[in-house]
């Protein structure tokens, strides 16, 4: 339960306000989702990491749990029921609640937000493109933002009959399968292995729809669980921070802890080779964040419009060069 100020009664019944003191949370709910896009997420389970900077923080008692899950709109539901502290992915759905502010960035890069199929132009009413959370992912976002540019703004949903909502491991399985889904939008490993399958080719880079290297993937939290929880935020920030360096000084190792917790049948070697990968990014910086709120805004999927990128961040990361 929450004390948001104490009066203690002292002496001749004088009431004396003190300052406020929040109580922080007893047990910090995580959820993240499937890919190489949310590693340190994975390395921070995996490494006790924020166990580690609890402990720091004089919360050693903080209990961590963690949930997976296959796209963020049930984590944004549970994120504004308070059944979640802590959500994460595309970015965009980070977006969508901005207004409880975003906790911080990891970024995958444009083997993110690749579509594997036949030509974006020629899409026709028998295909059908498989995204996780189709219709609100980061996916989505990148398909509108593109086929508004090839048509006109007035058509920038001119494909969202053609979407199937799966999430990667399963839209991969289908994909392959040669049955109904016939383009598959989605994040490092899966992309990569359903370009192994002879004939697919990639048609749509995400970077160049957003003008360069962009965040794809997020982590966020609502302004009130940061307000009422400083430390326990605080902790997880630091945890996340060390777990970016830790992915970026130590790739191969990273790629150990990835197969091992996700039993991912890549192997190590091919997990490496994709960290290698100039394209994808593991960051702590906001990367091409405005083009896509901006659209968001122009298409009504995000109500308000924001004047920087810093409006949609915590302060902690506004010291670093974001865009």
């Amino acid at each position: 339960m929450r004390i948001a100020r104490i009066l203690f009664a002292l002496l001749a019944a004088v009431m004396v306000s003190m300052p406020a003191r929040a109580a922080e949370v007893s047990e910090l709910k995580v959820a993240e989702q499937f890919g190489i896009g949310y590693l340190p997420l994975t390395i921070m389970k995996a490494n006790r990491l924020i166990e580690k900077h609890l402990k720091a923080a004089g919360l050693g008692e903080t209990k961590v749990s963690w949930s997976q899950l296959s796209s963020a709109q049930p984590m944004n539901d549970a994120l504004l029921s308070g059944n979640l502290h802590i959500a994460s992915g595309g970015f965009a759905s980070g977006v969508v609640v901005s207004s409880g502010g975003i906790l911080h960035i990891l970024q995958g890069g444009t083997d993110s937000a690749s579509t594997i199929g036949s030509s974006g132009t020629d899409f026709t009413d028998k295909d059908r493109i498989s995204m996780a959370g189709a219709g609100q992912s980061i996916q989505t976002i990148v398909l509108q933002m593109a086929a508004a540019k090839e048509f006109g703004d007035a058509n920038y949903n001119k494909f969202s009959t053609l979407y199937r909502n799966l999430s990667h491991p399963d839209g991969l399985a289908a994909f392959l399968s040669g049955t109904e889904i016939t383009a598959y939008f989605s994040s490092p490993p899966f992309q990569y292995q359903a370009l192994e399958k002879p004939g697919v080719r990639r048609i749509l880079n995400s970077y160049d729809i957003s003008g360069g290297p962009a965040t794809f993937l997020a982590a966020w939290a609502t302004s009130k669980f940061r307000d009422e929880n400083p430390k326990t935020y605080q902790a997880f920030f630091n945890a996340f921070k060390e777990a970016t360096d830790f992915v970026n000084a130590n790739k191969r190792a990273a790629a150990e802890i990835y197969v091992k917790e996700s039993k991912d049948k890549s192997g190590v070697d091919a997990i490496e080779k994709m960290l290698n990968d100039p394209e994808i990014r593991i960051t702590m910086t906001p990367e091409q964040t405005m083009p896509i709120a901006s659209f968001m805004s122009k298409t009504g999927t995000l109500k308000g419009k924001a004047a920087s990128w810093k409006d949609l961040f915590f302060p902690e990361l506004h010291n670093v060069p974001g865009s």
